[in-house]
């Protein structure tokens, strides 16, 4: 007597058939709900491995624009500097890389400097940078008022990128209220005010001479004087309380940035 099969073993093919495809469908649904969706990546040409030379844009172009050198817009655009004081026009640039700064006049389209290098038989011009920072500074010794005008710093991308400076170059003048001469009697005060205009910043000394000396005011307590800055303005008062006619004679006001101012001050007796 033949022995009958068992019936489950006709089944087993296709069951492991079956249990195949049911693991291939759930590993494509769960692929498609992690695999991410791959972000476009710009065609590789001159920089690329086997591509055709000529080709407008590359890799390295790309990441470039990343990092782009910018200019700090904080910085001043407009700089006022004294005549025969140093004046620094001041650049800030970040993410240079490899760029170079430069530094050109736009009077004549001359290149000032290049990097650290002056690029001028003008001596006065010279470029300063600390090693590890931002900031390029071009220096200019002895301004006179025929450098102002505009001055770019430059950066050596393509197409150059440029940030303007326009420098003004000023000449202060001193003069003194109620100058040439002033009248008052004894015992009264004595107020002598010069003002220098203009003046960005504040020279670097005032001095008032009486008769040709130079006023002590430490030794002699009779005169105070106050200096103050009111915008482009540097006032310098000089104040006696109690005039004698000893405090007659022609007063002068030395500020260090410019040429002297003078007034004829005369004390008498009884009332003005």
């Amino acid at each position: 007597m033949s022995e009958v099969p068992h019936a489950n073993c006709c089944f087993r093919p296709h069951l492991l058939v079956f249990l195949l495809f049911l693991l291939s469908v759930l590993g494509a649904v769960h692929g498609a709900q992690t695999t991410p969706t791959p972000r476009p990546v710009p065609p590789l040409t001159r920089g690329g491995a086997g591509v055709e030379e000529g080709e407008e844009n590359t890799w390295d172009d790309y990441l470039n624009t990343l990092f782009d050198p910018v200019f700090d817009p904080s910085v001043p655009s407009n700089v006022t500097a004294v005549e025969g004081q140093t004046a620094h026009l001041v650049c800030r640039v970040n993410n240079l890389g490899t760029k170079t700064v430069s530094w050109i006049r736009h009077r004549d389209t001359h290149i000032l400097t290049v990097g650290s290098f002056t690029y001028t038989s003008d001596h006065r011009f010279s470029a300063l940078h600390r090693e590890g920072t931002n900031e390029w500074t071009l220096q200019i010794r002895q301004p006179t008022v025929r450098d102002t005008g505009l001055y770019e710093c430059q950066v050596s991308t393509k197409p150059t990128r440029g940030f303007l400076i326009s420098l003004s170059v000023v000449v202060p003048r001193a003069s003194i209220l109620h100058a040439p001469e002033l009248y008052t009697h004894a015992g009264g005060p004595l107020n002598l005010t010069c003002i220098v205009y203009p003046s960005p910043a504040a020279p670097e000394y005032i001095f008032w001479y009486r008769r040709g000396q130079v006023i002590n005011y430490e030794s002699d307590g009779s005169v105070r004087v106050d200096v103050r800055q009111q915008g482009e303005r540097t006032v310098s008062s000089l104040l006696v309380q109690r005039a004698t006619l000893g405090h007659s004679g022609r007063y002068q006001c030395a500020p260090s940035n410019t040429r002297r101012a003078a007034i004829d001050v005369h004390v008498f007796k009884g009332a003005c």
